[in-house]
């Protein structure tokens, strides 16, 4: 009896939570996503404070020769850098370059990727063979080397780099977002608010979209780190973030002439790089398996 009237309650509970509030209760039972989101989290507190905990011409870019090269220990549990510099706080202050592109690149991709998947999906016929095709031919050249090219034209500066993987990325997310407009454009809502009257792009953005944006946020989530990984790639090659300022794949270059003897230049950056995208890709798989109305039950 009392299993039962336990049963009742939770049934009631569960009916009176928002589609929202259901998703971010079976979120937060995640552990991994918990985990991964605390780790983000932490990340973006330090990267906001570490521009009043640092002075950036002195402790950040600027030089102490007799420091140089020494091994992670109390003063410096990162060591310091060929330039005696403290390696914790320009990794620390790293953050401020690397997340922020990734933010800003994952958001640029979106934003382009889900408008023209959108309206492939939606119109279908030639204009979805027409975008199709085109974001196959896109698909076609290797996503970084698409950035390298872009970066090339626009200049190095972190505005550019932002652009260049946000465009790069663009064809992903036009794919989910098509796939997911296809499934939703045939259903009586849609067929409601044409028969009242609505214009193409009222029935898309206010009726279509949000109807799709459970594939496109996870998505979006895991894309993420990827955004990250490619973003260090291209500072690790001179084409990212402009020196002096310090960026993971900026640092993991400066230090990869000194891996043999002071391994701990690269040890480093290359763990902050692992871990913030190891915390997107387990945040990804929370959203994935919270959205999923397979997993409601």
């Amino acid at each position: 009896m009392t299993a039962r009237k336990n049963e009742i309650s939770a049934v009631k509970r569960y009916k009176k939570r928002t589609p929202f509030a259901e998703v971010m209760h079976r979120f937060v039972r995640n552990k991994g996503a918990l985990l991964g989101l605390l780790i983000i989290l932490t990340l973006i507190v330090l990267a906001i404070l570490s521009d009043f905990m640092y002075d950036y011409e002195t402790e950040i870019i600027g030089n102490n020769i007799t420091e140089r090269f020494i091994k992670p220990c109390k003063e410096h549990i990162f060591g310091t850098d060929n330039l005696g510099r403290d390696l914790f706080k320009r990794v620390i202050y790293g953050a401020r370059a690397s997340l922020p592109v990734g933010f800003v690149a994952v958001i640029v991709s979106l934003i382009l990727g889900m408008i023209t998947g959108a309206c492939a999906g939606y119109f279908g016929g030639k204009v979805e063979n027409a975008i199709m095709r085109f974001m196959d031919i896109f698909s076609a050249v290797p996503a970084i080397l698409m950035a390298i090219a872009l970066v090339a034209v626009m200049g190095t500066s972190m505005f550019s780099l932002m652009v260049a993987l946000g465009v790069s990325s663009m064809p992903i997310f036009a794919k989910v977002t098509r796939a997911s407009v296809l499934s939703v454009r045939n259903q009586e809502f849609v067929e409601s608010a044409k028969a009242v009257g609505l214009t193409n792009a009222e029935i898309i953005f206010k009726h279509i979209i949000p109807n799709c944006l459970s594939p496109i946020i996870v998505q979006a989530s895991m894309r993420m780190g990827s955004a990250i990984i490619s973003a260090s790639s291209l500072s690790f090659l001179g084409l990212g973030v402009p020196a002096p300022m310090p960026e993971w794949g900026s640092l993991l270059s400066a230090g990869r002439s000194y891996i043999r003897d002071y391994s701990y230049m690269t040890l480093f950056p290359g763990l902050a790089i692992v871990i913030t995208v190891i915390a997107f890709n387990m945040i990804g798989d929370g959203l994935r398996d919270a959205m999923d109305p397979k997993l409601k039950k």
